[in-house]
């Protein structure tokens, strides 16, 4: 891989790693569950979420991973019921990445044809 797409996938694989993981860790603490917590992994630092080998595979062959977030059902209230929203928080918070990324696009394609005077159609 060139090391200018290297800097330029880094960040938001990254970004989209770490936000993925702290979704899991924020909604088992606000179901009951601190062992995220505890163990840091409560955090918006990348730091706390890469696993050294999924990282480096996601670069090399993406296809990579994060280290899991742990999770213990029995400090839950309503262990069937939180561990599905639990689960599910990772790929919504990508979800809502998605989506404002999307929009910053859109944004910036948008401008970018204003200060040009190009239809933004003729951009897309």
């Amino acid at each position: 891989m060139e090391i200018r797409t290297l800097l330029l996938l880094a960040p938001p694989i990254l970004l989209t790693l770490t936000f993925h993981e702290y979704a899991h860790a924020y909604v088992a603490y606000k179901y009951g569950d601190d062992t995220a917590k505890r163990s840091g992994r409560l955090t918006l630092n990348p730091l706390g979420h890469l696993d050294p080998l999924g990282t480096i595979m996601i670069f090399l062959v993406h296809f990579g991973w994060a280290k899991p977030v742990p999770v213990n059902p029995y400090r839950l209230r309503n262990p069937k019921r939180d561990m599905l929203w639990i689960s599910a928080a990772g790929p919504l918070a990508n979800m809502v990445l998605a989506l404002m990324s999307g929009i910053l696009l859109r944004l910036v394609f948008a401008i970018g044809a204003a200060l040009m005077s190009i239809p933004l159609w003729d951009c897309l």
